[in-house]
């Protein structure tokens, strides 16, 4: 009986033994489980985190492009208005020249043309006055070949020069348009440079 005792004792001792062991490795499958859970759980919480810092940078990086962008434009939009009102002003002070400036500005012309050929010139409507001034009309009396004609460009200052149905422009807002053409490529790199 003894010997059942024994083997009883033994069996059970073995089961406990293998119960506890089973138990040991669930308990280490779980512990197991749990850590690596929590690692997915530090892991995923570090990448939101890693996420939301790179999307608020991202915001951050975009506005202040934005507001570069913004200024940029506001400083060019300044820049341009600036050109043209440069060019605009031009043409207002040629329209107010007095007789003396005028006639300056007529012999310049005059002196560049063929004396061989007959002139004409015609002045703009709102400067057919400066042609009765002494300086301007000095000029023309030391041009044989060129005349004054009696019609006049309606609503220009200036004047246009005629010669064998060709006419030379020299009206001020033509003569600034021109050179606003001609020069704005120019003055707009200098004035957009940094």
């Amino acid at each position: 009986m003894e010997d059942l005792k024994a083997l009883s004792a033994r069996i059970l001792e073995k089961t406990k033994e293998e119960g506890q062991n089973k138990l040991d490795e669930y308990e280490k499958v779980a512990n197991d489980r749990m850590e690596e859970t929590r690692q997915k759980l530090v892991e995923s919480k570090k990448n939101r985190k890693a996420a939301i810092a790179a999307k608020i940078e991202n915001d951050y990086e975009r506005e202040v492009q934005t507001l570069a962008n913004k200024q940029r434009n506001a400083i060019l939009s300044e820049k341009q208005a600036l050109l043209h009102s440069v060019f605009d002003d031009a043409a207002k002070k040629m329209e107010e020249w007095d007789a003396d400036q005028f006639a300056v500005f007529l012999q310049g012309v005059l002196s560049q043309l063929d004396a061989n050929d007959l002139w004409q010139v015609v002045p703009g409507g709102k400067s057919v006055h400066l042609f009765d001034a002494d300086p301007v009309a000095n000029v023309l009396d030391n041009y044989s070949f060129v005349t004054l004609s009696k019609e006049v460009v309606n609503n220009k200052s200036g004047f246009v020069v005629e010669q064998g149905g060709i006419d030379y422009n020299f009206c001020f807002d033509e003569l600034v348009a021109e050179l606003k053409k001609e020069f704005s490529p120019q003055l707009a790199t200098l004035a957009f440079k940094k």
